[in-house]
Parts: C-alpha cells; sequence; structure tokens
C-alpha cells in the first residue's frame, strides 16, 4: 500500500515536470532566452528525479544494470543537478545578472564544488560496493553500517545544505533588493520557489531519521521512504512557482487579445488584405503569438488610414475634456476618436482628408514600444466610451461646415 502511494505520486510529478517541461523548451525555443532555457532543463531533471524514486523504476534500473541501490547513486546525482538548476536561476533573477559576468563568475565558482561531489559519491558508491537484493529506496539505512555509504549521503547532504542556503538566500536578497520593486506576482513566484528549495532540507532530515533508527535497531524504514514524498512535495511546489508566472502572463495576453477585438475589426474592415496569412496550426494555440499578429495587424490598418486621420475628432476629445468631462484617457480618446472618424470616411468613399485638417500623427504613436500593448488596449476600450462617440458627432459637424464654406 506504501509503495503504491509512493508510485501513484511519483508519477503523477514525473508527468506533471516532463509535460511542463516541454511547454517551457517550446517558449525557449521561440524566445532563446537564458532563463527559459534552465527551466525547461530544471523541469525535466525533476521529471527524472521522480521517475527514478518510483519504487518499480527503481528496481528496475538497479536488475538492468546488475548494480544494487544504483538507483540511489543516479537519483542523488540527478537531485544535485536539479538543484544547481535552481542555484543557477537564483543568481538570474539578481538585477543586472542575466547577461552579466556576476553571473558566469558563480558559475564558475560552484561548477567545481559539484563536480567534485558528484565524483566523490560515485567513489563512495563504488566503494560500499552494495549487493544482494535491493530494497527501494533504502540504501540509507539497509548500509548505515558501511562507513563508505555513509559517507556517501553524508557527501551529498553537505552540497546539498550548501546549495539549498545560497539559493535561499539569494532569494530573500532578491524580496529585499532596493532596485526595481517587484510585482506582486513575481514576489509570490519568489517566495514559492524560496520554500520548495527549502523543503529539500525535509528530505536530508527524513533520511537521517532512518539512518540513526537503523543505527539504533529501529525499524525506521518509514522516513527513508517518505524523504522522496518531501522531494515530490518540494518538486511541484518549484514547479507551480516556475509556470506561475506564465500561467499569469497567458491570462493577460487572452484578455488583451479580446479586448483588441473591436480595434482590429474597425482598422482591418476597409482593407482585409491586411490580415496575415495564417501561421502553424500548432502556433494558433499560442497566444503570444496570436497577439502579436493583432498587434502587428492594428499598426499596419492605422497606417492605411492615415490619409483620412483629420484633426477634427482630436480637437473635438480636447474641447470636451476643457468643459470637464472625466473619466477617460486623453490620448487614449482622441486615437480611438481618430480611427473611427478615418475608417467611418474610407468606408464611405470619401476623399482623404485636406492637408490643412490632416492630422500629423495618430495620438499616442509616439509611445515607447513597451507600452504599445497597454496603450492600444486603452484606445480599443475607448472606442464605444461618450466622449468618443460625442466628438465624432462634433468633429462630422466641423468637417461639413468646412467643406461647405469651400
Amino acid at each position: 500500500m506504501w509503495h503504491a502511494t509512493l508510485t501513484a505520486v511519483s508519477l503523477t510529478a514525473a508527468a506533471l515536470a516532463l509535460c511542463l517541461a516541454l511547454g517551457k523548451a517550446l517558449a525557449a525555443r521561440r524566445e532563446p532566452a537564458v532563463l527559459l532555457k534552465v527551466s525547461a532543463s530544471s523541469l525535466f531533471l525533476a521529471g527524472v528525479i521522480f521517475l527514478l524514486a518510483t519504487p518499480a523504476v527503481y528496481r528496475a534500473v538497479d536488475t538492468t544494470f546488475g548494480a544494487p541501490h544504483l538507483s540511489a547513486l543516479l537519483v542523488n546525482t540527478v537531485g544535485l543537478l536539479c538543484v544547481g538548476h535552481a542555484h543557477l536561476m537564483s543568481v538570474l533573477w539578481q538585477p543586472g545578472q542575466a547577461t552579466g559576468t556576476a553571473s558566469h563568475r558563480t558559475v564558475l565558482a560552484w561548477a567545481p564544488f559539484y563536480a567534485a561531489t558528484v565524483a566523490a559519491m560515485t567513489v563512495l558508491y563504488a566503494r560500499a560496493d552494495p549487493g544482494g537484493e535491493a530494497r527501494p529506496l533504502l540504501f540509507a539505512p539497509d548500509y548505515v553500517r558501511t562507513p563508505d555509504a555513509v559517507a556517501f549521503h553524508l557527501v551529498y547532504f553537505a552540497m546539498l545544505t550548501a546549495a539549498v542556503t545560497s539559493t535561499a538566500r539569494r532569494c530573500r536578497a532578491l524580496l529585499a533588493s532596493q532596485g526595481p520593486r517587484l510585482t506582486p506576482e513575481l514576489r509570490q513566484c519568489v517566495h514559492g520557489f524560496a520554500l520548495a528549495v527549502a523543503l529539500d532540507m525535509l528530505h536530508v532530515l527524513c533520511v537521517l531519521t532512518a539512518m540513526a533508527g537503523a543505527a539504533g535497531g529501529m525499524r525506521l524504514e518509514g522516513f527513508a521512504e517518505a524523504a522522496w514524498l518531501t522531494t515530490a512535495v518540494s518538486g511541484l511546489v518549484a514547479n507551480y512557482s516556475l509556470v506561475r508566472l506564465s500561467f499569469t502572463a497567458r491570462r493577460r495576453e487572452r484578455r488583451d487579445y479580446q479586448a483588441l477585438r473591436p480595434l482590429w475589426q474597425t482598422v482591418v474592415r476597409a482593407d482585409p488584405q491586411l490580415v496575415l496569412a495564417p501561421g502553424l496550426l500548432w502556433g494558433g494555440w499560442d497566444t503570444r503569438i496570436a497577439l502579436s499578429r493583432r498587434l502587428v495587424e492594428i499598426r499596419d490598418g492605422a497606417r492605411s488610414l492615415s490619409p483620412w486621420m483629420s484633426s477634427a475628432p482630436a480637437r473635438a476629445v480636447d474641447q470636451l475634456a476643457r468643459r470637464g468631462f472625466v473619466g477617460f484617457d486623453l490620448v487614449a480618446a482622441q486615437a480611438a476618436a481618430t480611427l473611427l472618424y478615418a475608417a467611418e470616411a474610407r468606408g464611405r468613399g470619401l476623399p482623404p482628408a485636406d492637408t490643412d485638417m490632416l492630422l500629423a500623427a495618430l495620438p499616442g504613436e509616439d509611445v515607447p514600444a513597451a507600452a504599445e500593448r497597454a496603450h492600444l488596449v486603452l484606445v480599443a476600450r475607448h472606442l464605444s466610451h461618450p466622449v468618443v462617440l460625442e466628438a465624432l458627432v462634433h468633429a462630422r459637424r466641423t468637417v461639413a461646415a468646412s467643406q461647405v464654406r469651400r
């Protein structure tokens, strides 16, 4: 029953980690950022740990290679690499470290310790020379009277403790940083990640308890097996922390994609050829690609309407604002009114705006690239605003009056 629980938990955690790793790998292929690559690699390693910690897989690996408890060496090695990835991410998260030389120096400083630990564990495992039938996950208590096996675990625990401590301190420094303030979502992500890494110490305590019990003649093997449940919990918390921001960003992208639809319809209705050709089938499931395509089409559509962009709608919005109308963004309202008027004029087959009334640039066109998406979403939300609709009425009257005078 106990092994059935371990199997169910380990396989579930492995499936989740590997699926998330695949998603991160696809994201890294689209956007080759170092953090995405490290995150994908970390999730893949976590999936491997959970698979090896499954009792049936543990026993199968040992049987296949004819080396009892070989899985213990493999799990500890992969576990150390996984913690090393977490350690590296905590370094890269520090302000200005993602592409800086400081992160390279940190990697070069810690890499020899990780390599020496793996080499030492390999030598100690070989010297311990475990034999007979191996009970899954019980290498520590079963060989507690073998000095090399004890040293094997102590070396692993020492390096694990050092890496976890360094990672937790870097996360704490990031939360207390006097630099750019972290968003609430990012703070929650860092808190969760630090908690997940700290849970690895519970694994150490469980294994040490099982070893102490075995040395004293008590049967506490359940602690050694339960240690892998703490590892699973740690992995799940870390995985959730790593993908939390991605899920949040995806929801925002989907929300903005829908919010931009009225604006997209307004600017491309007069020229459907502006719509980009369909992309790859799998790209249709990627909200970031869909949102980027929509933003490109909106920009192209706005440019195609520039000959009909009269200054009358923007002036009308400004006049209404001076009269005391509140509850709207002036620049976004002017852009919305200008685009609505230009799309209507072009749709009705009217000639382009007169030179003296032609708008030099769409209001808000000079916003920084990083703020363009938020600006266009705001413009889209102003398309049906009462101030914009009233400004259109004033603009039509002004243009009609100027044409009569001519």
